[in-house]
């Protein structure tokens, strides 16, 4: 019997519905599937899978359109909105109708749309009715009081309007495109509302936008917002440019480096360009530079304030930071401009040493601290001091800006590892892990995770939606002093053991490079990855293969000066 139907309805496909318009019925189907052959009943088949192939491009086509048509609707709503919720706050209230209509029969006269008569029939989507009905099904979950996620609430209307870690402006009234928010639920940027499960359906994303286009009411009887202006430009979410042109790399001839030092300064400091093929080196009372594809010494960039203990590059490599000081008498920050090699500013005055700092992506900001247990935050281009964030309860070690430029975080001697708002400061989280000092961190390049060295030998890897452990490493034998991320999500770290160790995105040791004779002070990737730099105490840096583990060269914090030319002529004489 299931051959029969299978075959009867076989027939009807391939004899243009058949069964519609004959009713024949299934023995005669049969019969006349049987009378086809094998080779005619393939030629049907195929002529209909030829026919089906020609419906699905049309569908696709019609959906491609459609879509377009779709978004095209939507940017004319966002255009027109704004100015549609501008004419209906500027509508007359009953008060102010003009005599001459007033003089018009009762039934000429259109009552005008106030607030007040809207509200009689015709009721405004609004934040309570509307809205927090479908944040209570999908968001309250992961964005409530005792669980912020993102630093944000979404339980009440006050805390939406707070914004989370992104900065206030989450939901601009009028202006869906400029909501991000908004932009996060439909998924367009990251981080994706909701992160797990299905999107919002069309019915509720619709009626998110629309609340926003008509003015984010609270309740239907609430005034129309107004988005609110910031008393400063700030563009946390958008990196100072990369160049198009060559790398940022000194484009002037540099400072020889010079020292009366005996021995070579201990590399507490070192960074090196996300960008370029440069590398810098805190040396004595100055900034050496190295080309990191050649291994040869550019030169140096003066630092007269003291001696220097952190530096870190600018996100697109145009700038760097060296922070530092003389300890008890005076604390240096300070940037420069890597092509020109000039001073772009200083920051940082008091009698503390700067002992960790950050640029922003945008280039806006400089973060810093130290001893006196304060994360300062300054304007680049004014100097003015922005924000002070006193949470601390020890030295600062650790300071660093997400690559997104979302969140900037802070960690301290006694363990304490902090999360704040990057546009305002505002408390994001504090998360516990650690019960020694932290001594540095490093974010994903995706800004997802954080990682963060601890003195107990630990390295903690953080989510940073969540504020909470992903993954607890036992790394080395003795403090982590420092740690890398690669864009791929591997890294480097070094320890007091004298190891420089490198690890899987999932946590598991990948390779283990040659032992130092003393601590690894610092450890970061070089060349796109291909080369691990690790700088000791002894003011010695070693340069390895990544992939092979080699050894390529050692390099110092008191470099040797290259011969002048004229006496590289003497000595190829004499050895002839």
């Amino acid at each position: 019997m299931l051959i029969r139907g299978i075959a009867a309805l076989l027939l009807v496909a391939t004899s243009g519905f058949a069964l519609a318009e004959d009713q024949k019925n299934p023995d005669a189907l049969m019969q006349e599937l049987m009378e086809l052959g094998p080779e005619a009943v393939a030629a049907h088949i195929a002529k209909l899978k030829g026919e089906v192939a020609v419906l699905e491009q049309k569908a696709k086509a019609l959906r491609d359109e459609a879509a377009a048509l779709d978004t095209k609707s939507k940017q004319t709503t966002d255009l027109v909105m704004p100015y549609v919720t501008f004419l209906e706050s500027m509508a007359p209230k009953p008060a102010e109708v003009p005599a001459a209509a007033a003089a018009m029969a009762p039934e000429e006269m259109e009552e005008p749309k106030t607030e007040a008569t809207m509200a009689k029939g015709e009721r405004h989507v609004n934040f309570m009715d509307d809205i927090m009905p479908i944040f209570e099904q999908r968001c309250v979950k992961c964005h409530r009081d005792d669980k912020r996620e993102g630093g944000l609430t979404m339980s009440t209307f006050a805390n939406l309007m707070n914004g989370g870690s992104s900065g206030q402006v989450l939901l601009a009234a009028g202006d869906p495109s400029g909501s991000r928010l908004f932009q996060m639920v439909l998924q367009e940027i990251d981080p994706i509302m909701p992160p797990r499960g299905n999107p919002l359906d069309d019915d509720q994303l619709d009626l998110i936008e629309k609340w926003i286009n008509s003015g984010m009411r609270e309740r239907s009887d609430s005034k129309v917002k107004v988005a609110k202006k910031q008393d400063r430009d700030i563009a946390v979410f958008s990196a100072a440019a990369v160049s198009d042109g060559p790398p940022p790399m000194p484009e002037v001839q540099l400072a020889a480096f010079q020292s009366d030092a005996i021995r070579p300064s201990v590399a507490r400091a070192m960074a090196v360009s996300p960008t370029a093929t440069l590398m810098a080196l805190g040396g004595d009372k100055q900034i050496i530079l190295y080309n990191t594809e050649t291994f040869e010494l550019i030169g140096a960039l003066p630092f007269d304030e003291g001696e220097i203990y952190t530096m870190t590059f600018s996100l697109n490599g145009e700038m760097l930071f060296a922070g530092g000081g003389t300890e008890g008498a005076a604390a240096a920050a300070v940037l420069y401009n890597v092509r020109t090699g000039e001073r772009v500013g200083s920051y940082g005055r008091g009698f503390d040493t700067i002992l960790a700092g950050d640029i922003s992506p945008d280039h806006r900001m400089l973060a810093v601290g130290g001893p006196n247990r304060k994360v300062r935050v300054y304007d680049t281009a004014s100097g003015d001091l922005l924000l002070e964030l006193e949470s601390h309860t020890d030295w600062i070690y650790a300071i660093k800006f997400s690559p997104d430029g979302e969140l900037l975080s802070s960690a301290d001697r006694a363990g304490g590892v902090f999360f704040w708002q990057a546009a305002n400061g505002r408390a994001v989280e504090t998360v516990k892990g650690h019960n020694k000092a932290v001594n540095d961190m490093d974010y994903s390049a995706n800004s997802a995770l954080m990682a963060t060295a601890g003195e107990e030998g630990e390295i903690i890897i953080w989510d940073t939606w969540k504020y909470s452990q992903v993954r607890k490493i036992n790394a080395h034998n003795g403090r982590v002093l420092s740690l890398d991320y690669r864009p791929d999500g591997q890294l480097i770290s070094s320890g007091a053991d004298g190891l420089t160790k490198r690890w899987g995105a999932d946590g598991k040791e990948v390779a283990k490079y040659e032992k130092r004779p003393d601590w690894a002070y610092q450890t970061r990737f070089a060349k796109d990855g291909t080369v691990v730099l690790t700088a000791d105490w002894r003011g010695e840096i070693v340069a390895f293969d990544t992939e092979k583990g080699e050894k390529i060269t050692t390099l110092s914090t008191k470099p040797q000066p290259k011969p002048a030319p004229a006496e590289q002529d003497k000595v190829a004489q004499a050895t002839d």
